[in-house]
């Protein structure tokens, strides 16, 4: 935090220097950024120069070290984030096979080691993402973690499906096959409704859900699984109650 103020130091060292006297402990200037009077600290060993340089080395190095923390901040709160998601796909798994779909994805990210015998994995059965019917037939397609949920989004909707996730928190891709079909608002609704009971805020009496056309979805390269970007979208609110909804 105090790196422009060394920086400072150094131009107003390079600026007014050649006033000071050997053995100066101080430099006695006004700021030109704030036209405030400053006083520049000085080791009366070196010359003006020779301060000057000190103080622009130490700003290059806290400049380095901010730098570093702000991508060690963006990388941390990344790793926040997509556990929230595991976390909140731990409360929806229902069996045996969402939960390894689960382990593989902390396993693949590092943050469990493989204890299983090495070599090449053994490919475990896919488990399959929840199965509703809407009110009005259409079908709806709910993902029960990161993995299921690329399936949902990916494999299953087509570009004119359409797209439910609750607002800015971790919860399952919700997919309405269209199939061609202008949805009606009662599917609109209920589809909102599944999005908002599979999230971290199913116990809340209302919450925000953005829905789009999957076409609108773009997932950057590298990006972890479930993590979609997009930029149009409406929102509705729902309450997370599926009581009166058919899983098939």
């Amino acid at each position: 935090e105090k790196r422009e103020k060394y920086r400072i130091y150094g131009e107003l060292l390079n600026t007014y220097g050649y006033s000071l006297t050997p053995g100066a402990k101080e430099l006695k200037a006004v700021n030109y950024y704030n036209n405030e009077p400053t006083t520049v600290p000085l080791d009366p060993t070196m010359t003006a120069a020779q301060n000057a340089k000190k103080y622009f080395d130490r700003y290059n190095k806290l400049k380095r070290t901010a730098e570093a923390l702000e991508q060690r901040i963006k990388g941390t709160e990344a790793d926040v984030e997509h556990l929230e998601s595991i976390a909140t796909s731990l409360e929806i798994a229902r069996d045996e096979k969402d939960l390894q779909e689960i382990r593989q994805e902390l396993e693949d990210y590092g943050y469990l080691r493989h204890h299983g015998p090495s070599g090449r994995k053994k490919k475990q059965e896919a488990a399959q993402p929840l199965h509703y019917l809407s009110s009005d037939g259409f079908d709806m397609y709910v993902g029960k973690n990161n993995f299921q949920n690329e399936m949902v989004t990916f494999k299953i909707a087509s570009g004119s499906d359409w797209w439910f996730h609750a607002n800015d928190i971790p919860g399952s891709h919700v997919i309405v096959k269209a199939n061609g079909k202008e949805l009606p608002d009662r599917t609109f609704e209920e589809a909102g409704r599944l999005a908002a009971y599979y999230s971290k805020a199913k116990n809340a009496p209302k919450v925000e859900i953005d829905y789009t056309l999957r076409k609108n979805l773009h997932k950057p390269n590298g990006a972890r699984p479930g993590f979609v970007l997009y930029h149009t979208n409406y929102s509705l609110m729902a309450e997370p109650d599926i009581s009166d909804l058919r899983e098939v």
